[in-house]
This record gives C-alpha cells, sequence and structure tokens, in this order.
C-alpha cells in the first residue's frame, strides 16, 4: 500500500484525488487549513484530514515521517481571484509553500511530488492567434497568481537537479461538484447550480480563442496518474482537455440540458485580460495515457442533475 499526502485535498479538484488514490487501494492523508469537509467524507470516508498549513514545515515533516509517506500531490493554493486583493499572501503560500513541499520531501527521501501549477502561468502574448500551444511556449503570467505558479515551475528543475522527483500538472479550467465561491471555477460552479434550480445566471464574458474547461473529477484524475505514473522525460504536463469552449457553447449546452434556464450575459470578463492561450495536452496523453472520462456537456448534465437532487447544496 502506497502512503500518499494530498495538500489541499478538500478543494474542488483535492477531494476527488482523494477519492481516486482510496479507490485504488493506497492510504491517503489530507492537509487543508480546515477539517470540514463533509463532501470529501462523503466519497472518501477513510481518508485521514489533518488541519494545518503547508508554511508549516515542523507539521509537513510530522506528517510525512509518522505516516510513512511515499507519494505527495500538492493541490494547496491560495487561488486566483483572492490573489488580486491579497497578492503578498498569495505569493508567500503559492511560492513558500510549494517550496516546502519540496524541501521536506527533499529531506525526507519522498518518492515523487506532484503538484498543480496553472494555465495561469501562461499569458496570452500579443501575437497569440488561438492555436494551442505546448509545454515549450514562452511565458508570460500577467497576474499574481500565475506568477507564483509559474515560480513553481521555475523551482521544479533546480529541485528536480538536487534528486527529487517532481512532476508538474498545469491544471485548466476546472468546474464541477464542490464548492460554489472562492475560485473562478467555483464560481461557474454556481452558474450551473442556478441554472438547475431554477434561479437566473449571470455569465461572463469569455477569451475570442475559448476557454479550454474540464471536469474536476477528470482534474483529480489526471493529478492522481501522473503521482503514480513511472518517472519519463518529462516532468511539466498540460492537461488534455475536449477542446476550447466558447461563452456561446456552454450556454448552448446549458439550454439543451435546461430549455427554460434564464441567463444574462454580461460583457466583463472575470480575468480583466488576463486570459491563458490554449494548450496542447498530447504530452500527457502519449506519456501518460491520461484521457478524461468526460464530456464538458455529461459534466454540466451530471451537475444538473445532481443540483436538482440537492438544491440545498447551494445554500
Amino acid at each position: 500500500m502506497t502512503h500518499i499526502l494530498v495538500t489541499g485535498g478538500t478543494g474542488n479538484i483535492g477531494m476527488y484525488a482523494v477519492a481516486e488514490f482510496a479507490r485504488r487501494g493506497h492510504d491517503v492523508t489530507v492537509l487543508d487549513q480546515t477539517s470540514e469537509a463533509p463532501m470529501l467524507r462523503a466519497i472518501a470516508p477513510d481518508a485521514e484530514i489533518v488541519a494545518g498549513d503547508i508554511l508549516d514545515v515542523d507539521l509537513l515533516s510530522r506528517i510525512v515521517k509518522d505516516r510513512r509517506i511515499s507519494h505527495i500531490l500538492h493541490l494547496a493554493a491560495f487561488l486566483g481571484p483572492e490573489s488580486v486583493t491579497f497578492p503578498i499572501k498569495a505569493m508567500d503560500v503559492n511560492c513558500r509553500g510549494t517550496a516546502n513541499i519540496f524541501d521536506v520531501a527533499l529531506a525526507m527521501n519522498v518518492e515523487r511530488v506532484t503538484w498543480s501549477s496553472s494555465i495561469a502561468a501562461l499569458g496570452t502574448l500579443p501575437e497569440y492567434d488561438g492555436t494551442p500551444v505546448n509545454e515549450d511556449y514562452r511565458i508570460a503570467p500577467l497576474t499574481t497568481y500565475g506568477a507564483s505558479k509559474y515560480y513553481g515551475e521555475l523551482m521544479t528543475p533546480i529541485y528536480r537537479q538536487r534528486g527529487l522527483d517532481a512532476t508538474c500538472v498545469r491544471a485548466a479550467f476546472a468546474f464541477g461538484l464542490g464548492k460554489l465561491s472562492g475560485s473562478w471555477g467555483a464560481n461557474y460552479n454556481r452558474i450551473i447550480y442556478n441554472t438547475a434550480v431554477g434561479r437566473p445566471s449571470v455569465f461572463p464574458s469569455w477569451a475570442k480563442t475559448g476557454v479550454q474547461m474540464i471536469y474536476n473529477k477528470d482534474q483529480a484524475k489526471f493529478c492522481v496518474e501522473a503521482t503514480l505514473a513511472p518517472s519519463g522525460e518529462h516532468w511539466l504536463f498540460n492537461t488534455p482537455t475536449e477542446r476550447a469552449f466558447s461563452e456561446d457553447d456552454v450556454i448552448t449546452i446549458l439550454r439543451d440540458i435546461v430549455p427554460d434556464c434564464d441567463i444574462v450575459r454580461d460583457s466583463t470578463p472575470p480575468f480583466g485580460s488576463a486570459f491563458p492561450p490554449n494548450v496542447d495536452g498530447s504530452r500527457a496523453r502519449h506519456a501518460i495515457g491520461y484521457q478524461p472520462d468526460y464530456t464538458v456537456k455529461a459534466a454540466i448534465a451530471e451537475m444538473v442533475e445532481y443540483y436538482r437532487q440537492n438544491p440545498d447544496q447551494g445554500i
């Protein structure tokens, strides 16, 4: 049995990663700022949750030692919307916190660290035409959150040179059953929730080149597979997605599933001008063998059905 630590394991991606590790027979410990996680406990009842902070190096060291941790999936982060208001906190958690994970893992001979960067680490250069870009695309992050994630991408090969087996997954725009506020993906969860329970929804403007969406269950599965995959030539992987979706595409899907939904369009983009480029996920498909299980339409349909059956989820 592999003993795995998941930081940020109560989040929208983390809780499904924990459940997937458990389904595959691994022992999972979760480190998050809260132990209040009813949805995680519902889908992964055997996971141990430790309330704590990745800035606490002593706590990290004790968890790794006492639970004989061999693999770490590091998902804890100070997320995009909050980073706009509190940029110093974002840099502290996302930069120093990630370095803490690397330091502890290296010192305690952890076999593999996989951590989640973000497509926000990529900035859209002026000449960008919508063509999906690979992992060699020139970086130009335009937000504090993106810059803090790019820091981790810079540090990963440095720690690899010191002997740490570290893998980085660039998370796509993940939405899905879970939290309804606190991140950009969660805000779109709220749109789907409102649609499902008959409330009006405001749909903001998206990038002209579309947005690559992925169900959080699929993003979690990719993180799990990257954590457990054998070491190979590459350490950085874009997330494979179905395709880029325009706002019209998503609104059409919502109206196909809920024909009488009330959707109001807003011309104000939630990211300002900081939309990332679309990415090519073929490296992960070839090297890890990963493919999403859900189409975007199937994922939204599952969410609508769940929220109709559980309308108090959004209260």
